[in-house]
């Protein structure tokens, strides 16, 4: 039984998900215990910048894998590794050099981080296309390891944002080595496809645009936010967002098994049952944190974060619409349609970024919320849309479970 459940993809898949949302939840107590609604504010900055970094320096070249993987190209593995570690050599010592000139601790930390980041982040895209359960054990090992050591922080130090940055450097460089471990990569800077390389800058130039308008629709708020309000509205807002990332990890195990799946076929029926499966769960959820929101953020972060519940419910909102986007997306990139994602999204983020410089002047962290669910509600619908016209869908087809589909989720039955 426990073997039919490792080898079951989305199963497994699931099951790593909820481990991580559990970590998840405990990393989130220790850290907002232990940092604070200010420093948390200024911990919530700092990530965000180093994720947009992160998206514009890795160029993309990671999402060009899948695609270049039903070409059956020979050692591909290998030779995008030689891609990734050229890129991370070159980025670390520009990382380096700014860090010298420049002599400023905040930048320091942002230009270091960003390196190893990116370098764990396309590692991770391989393993997820090459053996998704292992991506899931060597995730659900390392957050173990994070949040041990976080929880020893919590516990024997004072309030030091430096130590929780610098956890996330060394959960960054454990992932890469576990990867090239795993994988048996070679160290052959020498032996870079130059073809390869170019070919797949310019297969990932939109996706990683799309990214980007991804993580600007999901985090540029903070951004603006800080142009207007103190860091302390900065950590309640930030509470709201973690906690509605917590329930996005459930469509995130969906999406990671039809990035697999749609790598090698279109997949059409298993996105359908996991966009309905998904709403129904996100569903339960949103009335959850309606009548028990207060008092769970107040058992989880205490009374000083209650201030974050009404934007909470709010964010809450926004993640029926994005489960559209999320698993619809992955079909989108593996048929090469990255510049149709592109310009979704595009409208998605001018909305956001328009919506939040008119209403967080006003309202604060609850204009920011607002506006953050209707630019997600237009990205969703879009994407639900198109993809609704392209394969002949009916809207009831999309919302009611069938007969077949209600046996299918006996996960013995399930289709891996």
């Amino acid at each position: 039984m426990l073997k039919k459940l490792i080898n079951n993809k989305y199963i497994f898949s699931l099951f790593t998900k909820f481990t991580l949302v559990l970590f998840g939840l405990l990393n989130s107590v220790f850290i907002n215990r232990y940092l604070g609604p200010s420093l948390k504010g200024q911990y919530s900055y700092i990530l965000n910048i180093v994720n947009l970094i992160v998206l514009i320096l890795n160029l993309g070249i990671y999402q060009s894998y899948p695609n270049n993987k039903r070409k059956q190209i020979s050692n591909i593995k290998q030779k995008y590794f030689n891609i990734f570690l050229l890129q991370f050599i070159i980025y670390l010592i520009i990382a380096i050099v700014l860090s010298v000139t420049i002599n400023r601790l905040d930048y320091t930390i942002i230009f270091m981080l960003v390196p190893f980041a990116i370098l764990a982040k396309q590692l991770n895209f391989i393993t997820l296309i090459e053996n998704i359960n292992l991506r899931n054990m060597l995730n659900i090992g390392n957050q173990i390891f994070y949040t041990v050591t976080l929880f020893s922080i919590f516990i024997f130090s004072y309030r030091n944002l430096i130590y929780i940055i610098s956890l996330l450097y060394i959960k960054d460089i454990i992932i890469i080595l576990r990867i090239i471990f795993k994988f048996n990569f070679k160290v052959n800077l020498k032996c870079i496809d130059i073809f390869l390389l170019k070919d797949s800058i310019k297969f990932g130039f939109f996706p990683m645009l799309t990214l980007l308008l991804i993580t600007m629709n999901y985090k540029f708020d903070v951004i603006i936010l800080n142009m207007f309000v103190d860091f302390d509205h900065i950590g309640y807002y930030s509470v709201g967002v973690g906690l509605a990332n917590q329930i996005w990890v459930i469509p995130d195990a969906f999406k990671d098994v039809l990035f697999s799946k749609t790598a090698s076929k279109d997949s059409v029926e298993d996105i359908i049952l996991s966009i309905k499966l998904n709403v129904y769960i996100s569903l339960l959820a949103v009335i959850f944190i309606i009548f028990s929101g207060k008092y769970l953020i107040s058992l989880l972060y205490g009374v000083e974060f209650l201030s974050s519940y009404k934007v909470t419910v709010i964010l809450f909102l926004g993640i029926i619409p994005m489960i559209f986007f999320k698993l619809i997306y992955t079909l989108f990139i593996a048929r090469g349609k990255q510049k149709l994602s592109f310009n979704i999204l595009l409208i998605s983020v001018i909305l956001n970024i328009v919506g939040n410089f008119i209403f967080i002047p006003r309202f604060g962290i609850i204009g920011a919320a607002v506006t953050s669910v209707v630019s997600y509600f237009v990205c969703g619908c879009f994407f639900l849309y198109v993809f609704m016209k392209e394969y002949n869908l009916k809207i009831q087809e999309i919302v009611f479970l069938k007969n077949n589909e209600i046996k299918r989720l006996k996960f013995y039955q399930f289709k891996s």
